[in-house]
């Protein structure tokens, strides 16, 4: 009896000792996303009406203005352009017209990409204003004028 009872203690003893050399493995994994750089227009431009012209009227320049707004991704650079030709259209009459940067009309827009282009600072969203510019007294027949442009926000 006393052999086994000594066996029991041994086979428990050497359990437990199985339970203090417990072993593990483990497995790194890696968490990933790109993000690209890119833009998107939140709120379209709205057309610039320039409303009524008199072409006979000395004194008033006749102006309008719009906005767009977008946003980029942080750092991604980025250039804004207005593609046109600078005069609005009625068969073969053209009606010149400009278009500013600026509320004091004094920068017009490129209408093509140039320079270096502009750093986003982050994603925030960016408005760009657009003011135009007819001057007075040009000389066109009555009827209703357009040109269709581009606003080109390139990154």
């Amino acid at each position: 009896m006393k052999k086994f009872v000594l066996a029991v203690i041994g086979i428990a003893l050497f359990a437990m000792t199985g339970v203090a050399f417990a072993a593990q493995v483990t497995n790194n994994i890696q968490v990933l996303a790109s993000v690209a750089d890119t833009c998107r227009i939140t709120t379209e431009a709205t057309n610039i009406d320039f409303g009524s012209y008199d072409p006979t009227n000395t004194s008033a320049d006749i102006d309008g203005s719009s906005s767009i707004s977008f946003r980029c991704t942080k750092n991604t650079t980025y250039w804004t352009y207005i593609t046109r030709t600078g005069n609005m259209i009625n068969g073969s009459n053209n009606l010149p017209y400009q278009l500013y940067t600026d509320a004091g009309r004094s920068t017009a827009w490129n209408s093509a990409k140039t320079g270096g282009g502009t750093v986003s600072p982050n994603n925030g969203i960016r408005q760009l204003d657009i003011y135009g510019r007819i001057a007075p007294l040009e000389d066109v027949p009555a009827g209703n004028y357009f040109e269709n442009v581009t606003v080109t926000i390139e990154y």
